[in-house]
């Protein structure tokens, strides 16, 4: 019933508009997390090579930290190995922090984000 609703909904508001959505977002969002001092993206860094999500490490904080310090200011994001441990190891990464948009994003929810980002690492003394 819950996906029957969700393909319903996706629908009426057009593939097409939800990708080019999406894509917007995800390019403002590889934008604005440039402005994070120590942040790595992990993964192209154009939107148009990626979906609606960012992977990404920042220098001197671990993953679960990053996702800890933006949930406390109401950002949700995830955060560990995403089921690719191989992944990560070729990466040479623990883990990452990962972001992703949807249809119910808009760029203030990527700009609360990078200033969780950047008021995460002044807790941490980066």
């Amino acid at each position: 019933m819950g996906l029957g609703a969700a393909v319903d909904y996706l629908s009426k508001l057009g593939m097409e508009r939800v990708r080019a959505h999406d894509h917007a977002l995800t390019a403002y969002m590889l934008e604005r997390l440039s402005e994070v001092p120590g942040l790595r993206v992990v993964g192209p860094g154009d939107a148009g090579r990626r979906g609606g999500l960012v992977s990404f490490t920042i220098e001197g904080m671990h993953p679960h930290d990053i996702a800890e310090l933006a949930d406390r200011a109401g950002v949700c994001i995830r955060a560990g190995h995403h089921c690719a441990q191989p992944l990560m190891r070729c990466l040479g990464v623990s883990a990452t922090a990962r972001a992703s948009v949807g249809v119910y994003n808009e760029p203030p929810d990527i700009d609360a984000l990078v200033e969780a980002l950047i008021r995460g690492r002044e807790v941490f003394g980066l």
